[in-house]
């Protein structure tokens, strides 16, 4: 059990990466989404995917007649405003895995001029095993929650609006694998991470595997 205090955790043969303010952790994300690495090719890869086969459904749907392309972009437009809608689900999500890996008290936060969205475990130290698990929860869930009744018969157009979905809610899981692709960067060392919500700061420590 590691404890949330730099001091402690450099004893340990840590040694401190990053010290990131809450507000400014876009850039630091950013940084390591375009990197490339396992994480990262496989969050373009789902990203592409997905855009191709709403391109697709909405092409079929218009050209087959089953749809005008004003009622394609109507569907289409209902999805692009789903994820939004999704965004407490999304984040409470996060907020279950946290408790689910151990972490006593989850809160969240807003940055409403980046706009995004933050689950914080205040002074929860998260291993490279845990940090995935509450990383990729809320998207594994969703994007099977999403994409699933598309294998079904349904309204015509419901397709549509659910892979548009889809599509628009992975993009805004970007900060999630930004984060994973810094794990993934640093897979050679033994990496941990902690939010202090007092202090608005998130640590990020790495020391060499034994």
């Amino acid at each position: 059990m590691f404890k949330a205090d730099p001091g402690w955790i450099e004893q340990q043969g840590f040694k401190t990466d990053a010290i990131l303010n809450h507000q400014d952790i876009i850039p630091f994300v950013k940084s390591f989404l375009f990197r490339k690495n396992k994480i990262t090719v496989f969050y373009l890869v789902f990203n592409i995917l997905i855009c191709i086969w709403l391109i697709y459904s909405m092409f079929i749907s218009v050209y087959t007649n089953i749809l005008t392309l004003g009622e394609a972009f109507t569907w289409f437009s209902w999805g692009c405003l789903i994820p939004f809608l999704l965004v407490p689900i999304h984040e409470g999500l996060h907020g279950i895995a946290y408790k689910g890996c151990g972490a006593k008290t989850v809160s969240y936060d807003v940055n409403w001029k980046q706009f995004y969205f933050m689950a914080i475990a205040d002074k929860f130290v998260a291993t490279r095993k845990s940090f995935m698990i509450v990383a990729l929860t809320p998207f594994t869930i969703i994007t099977l929650a999403l994409l699933i009744p598309v294998l079904f018969p349904s309204t015509p157009g419901v397709d549509i609006m659910l892979i548009t979905a889809t599509f628009v809610h992975g993009s805004m899981c970007a900060g999630d694998f930004g984060l994973l692709s810094y794990f993934e960067t640093n897979r050679n060392k033994e990496v941990i991470t902690y939010d202090d919500r007092g202090e608005g700061l998130s640590y990020f420590f790495v020391r060499d595997k034994a």
